[in-house]
């Protein structure tokens, strides 16, 4: 049996919008994180060799996903992480806390496949619809 898919993409005039999947809110977070480094990244080739944990807060639910993505962003953008384990450890409508595992980049290992400069708030949502979670975020180049 495949394993269900976590997120798909399409393209919006000069952004990409990212629809993410999953079973529980924190299952959603955790595929946001996938999305993002996978887009990024080829994620097989990041070693879980460091772990940070991560407290992110939010206005509400689309809020606190946005600040998510762009707290995960912004280890990448500042600090040179690639990250390609997410465990969320509680998560609430304005609240998350996890732990994520990755490595620095390191040029003869890793290739960036697509540069991501923001996550942008605008047509991003989180929803849940029967036992289904779903966010879509929107990436600009």
């Amino acid at each position: 049996m495949s394993e269900p898919k976590r997120y798909r993409t399409f393209n919006r005039s000069s952004d990409l919008a990212v629809k993410i999947f999953g079973k529980s809110q924190g299952e959603l977070f955790t595929n946001s994180g996938f999305a993002l480094f996978d887009l990024l990244t080829h994620i097989d080739r990041v070693e879980a060799k460091e772990n940070l944990t991560l407290e992110v807060e939010g206005t509400d639910r689309d809020d606190l996903m946005m600040n998510w993505m762009r707290e995960l962003l912004y280890l990448y953008q500042r600090s040179g992480y690639l990250l390609k384990e997410f465990v969320v450890k509680e998560v609430k409508d304005n609240y998350i806390r996890g732990e994520v595992a990755g490595e620095k980049f390191d040029p003869d290992r890793h290739e960036i496949q697509r540069e991501i400069s923001a996550v942008v708030s605008h047509q991003s949502r989180m929803e849940k619809t029967g036992d289904q979670w779903t966010a879509q975020v929107v990436l600009e180049p």
